[in-house]
């Protein structure tokens, strides 16, 4: 064999290492690139919410309460509706974009209204307001009802009116601040003409360990000061 002979040989070898590796590296780039699209694909993708059971109590000739059902098949879950003005059918199930805490109201369907973060913030507390007082659950939905779509107490007789007027009322006198709504989730339909429905509610915030601290403190600073007023 010659010396052009090995230089043959030698090159066509790199070569075929430099193919193999250019294969294998197009190889990888392209099952990356399916997983990218693949996991995008799955972020982007909309929940489905199946709604099982009408409320068992009717107001005003609604049903008003909780429908009960759950998020692409998982715990059943208490869901409320904040949209008088639109038609859902139970059981039925469709496309939602799903919303966790009130910090980006942007995908829900009434982000867009004057004072939108107030008003979902009286929606979470009127829900929980509903879970805690199952005897007036009619006029509670109703005020909840009222806070988008003012002209759902036409449809009430006069006492029945001021009884969700009083919600309504007590809704608006919420500080929000006293308030936690991190565990409240908004679904809202994505492709069909479908109701928007809340779960999760209000819940009382509970002071840090930090303000009983000072609180306790205080009292005693109060007391040691008492006393030795009195002494002298």
């Amino acid at each position: 064999m010659t010396i052009k002979d090995i230089n043959k040989t030698y090159i066509q070898g790199v070569k075929e290492e430099i193919d193999m590796k250019t294969q294998r590296t197009f190889t990888i780039l392209i099952i990356t690139i399916f997983l990218w699209i693949f996991a995008i694909g799955n972020a982007l993708a909309d929940d489905t919410i199946y709604l099982q059971h009408l409320p068992s109590s009717t107001y005003g000739g609604y049903y008003v309460g909780a429908v009960s059902g759950n998020l692409n098949g998982g715990t059943t879950t208490n869901f409320y509706c904040d949209d008088f003005s639109t038609t859902t059918y139970v059981p039925s199930s469709f496309a939602v974009a799903v919303t966790t805490g009130l910090s980006n109201l942007t995908q829900t369907k009434f982000g867009s209204t004057s004072d939108s973060l107030f008003k979902y913030q009286e929606m979470a507390w009127l829900v929980s307001q509903m879970e805690s007082h199952p005897s007036e659950v009619g006029a509670i939905q109703f005020a909840a009802w009222s806070i988008f779509t003012p002209s759902a107490m036409n449809n009430l007789t006069a006492d029945q009116k001021i009884a969700a007027g009083n919600w309504v009322t007590a809704a608006g006198n919420i500080n929000a601040a006293e308030w936690d709504f991190s565990s409240v989730k908004i679904y809202t339909a994505t492709n069909t003409v479908n109701q928007e429905f809340i779960s999760g509610g209000a819940h009382h915030q509970v002071p840090e360990a930090s303000s009983f601290l000072l609180l306790g403190l205080s009292i005693i600073g109060i007391v040691v000061y008492k006393e030795k007023f009195d002494k002298a």
